[in-house]
């Protein structure tokens, strides 16, 4: 966005307010400066050199989940997301960003992951047999979350597909990040460098399918990777499988209420394949959230490094939800969610089972024809 349409979309926002309704940062802390509005409203008094840009607004600017639940609701169409980027890549470059989001960017650049783990334990995880790249058309973009905190999510992926004995490859240790946190952060400069390391490897292994279960790799590698390589998500990967009847799953009785999450969801529109797979499991039953799809509410996992008691607060709302609908578990498909969920879970007395949604199937899975 340039500085031109940014100073556009700021005189269109028409002060209505809508933008309030989906917010779950403004639901939360009741502050007109975590709105659209009243972020617009602030910067048309910068920009009319009524204001200094001092770091309550720039506060505000990064105090938002980029959820996109605003420009569902904006009957101007004004689209924060994108400007609240292109506000943030200039706030970098300026060097005034929060120092949460300054610390956040240092790990990144430091360890290339946002858990300041080293770079060669990326694969430790993996059994043995995965010590060595192979060349295949097939790889598994393990992604930081999967690798790092969740390698259960992983590890259940590499279960379903040695049960069908599917040809892939994973990069291990030779995985970068995908380079979303440094995007969404502003920093387009290293989140370029990373995307270059991984491109290069991708070739060299003679890739032509990616498949991740992290929909912030799944947003990045689909919008700002070469278009050479067909990017999907794990759920539509394995309905696919599904499909093709390559894979076949045991009965599982289960209530199971299923949480859009943000990036997979309203930022990509995949929100039938993961509903989907989970229908192609005899015996479940799939019940939904009152506001589901595009209307769903952000579960504040991406300020889980900058507001962690913020974000805990906004997650503990749709676990009382999950709760009240009587399910035996809630299934996301996304990490961010899924570690939300899990640290609000440790200080709720609510008693809600979680999974992510590779996490159910390695026991269900049996290989079809």
């Amino acid at each position: 966005m340039t500085r031109e349409e940014l100073i556009h979309q700021v005189y269109t926002c028409a002060t209505c307010g809508y933008c309030r309704f989906g917010c779950v940062v403004y639901n939360e802390t009741g502050l007109e400066r975590h709105t659209v509005r009243g972020r617009m409203l602030l910067l048309k008094k910068v920009l009319e050199g009524e204001l200094p840009l001092d770091d309550r607004i720039v506060d505000s600017i990064y105090m938002c989940a980029q959820c996109q639940n605003c420009t569902i609701n904006c009957p101007t169409g004004i689209d924060f997301v994108e400007m609240s980027e292109a506000l943030r890549d200039e706030l970098f470059r300026q060097g005034k960003i929060p120092d949460s989001a300054r610390m956040v960017a240092d790990v990144l650049t430091n360890y290339g992951n946002p858990y300041a783990q080293a770079a060669d334990e990326k694969g430790a995880w993996l059994p043995s047999k995965y010590a060595e790249p192979k060349k295949s058309p097939n790889l598994f973009f393990v992604s930081c979350t999967s690798a790092y905190p969740l390698n259960r999510v992983a590890k259940s992926i590499l279960r379903v597909l040695e049960k069908i004995e599917y040809d892939f490859t994973v990069l291990g240790g030779e995985e970068y990040c995908c380079g979303n946190p440094l995007i969404r952060l502003g920093e387009h400069e290293k989140s370029q460098e990373m995307i270059n390391k991984n491109t290069e490897n991708f070739r060299k292994l003679g890739v032509k399918r990616i498949f991740t279960a992290c929909p912030g790799c799944y947003r990045t590698l689909l919008n700002h990777y070469s278009s050479e390589f067909k990017i999907q998500h794990i759920t539509q990967f394995l309905l696919d499988l599904v499909e093709e009847g390559k894979i076949k799953f045991k009965e599982f009785p289960k209530k199971i209420v299923y949480f859009d999450g943000c990036d997979l969801g309203r930022h990509c529109g995949v929100y039938e394949e993961p509903r989907e797979l989970l229908k192609a499991i005899p015996k479940v039953e799939l019940v939904e959230f009152e506001y589901n799809r595009e209307n769903a509410p952000c579960c504040g996992g991406p300020l889980l490094g900058g507001a962690p008691d913020l974000a805990k607060k906004i997650a503990e709302k749709t676990l009382r939800e999950a709760h009240d609908l009587g399910v035996d578990m809630m299934v996301t498909s996304c990490g961010t969610c899924f570690l939300a969920f899990m640290e609000a879970a440790k200080v709720s007395s609510i008693q809600v089972q979680i999974r992510d949604l590779p996490m159910l199937l390695p026991p269900l899975v049996e290989k079809g024809e």
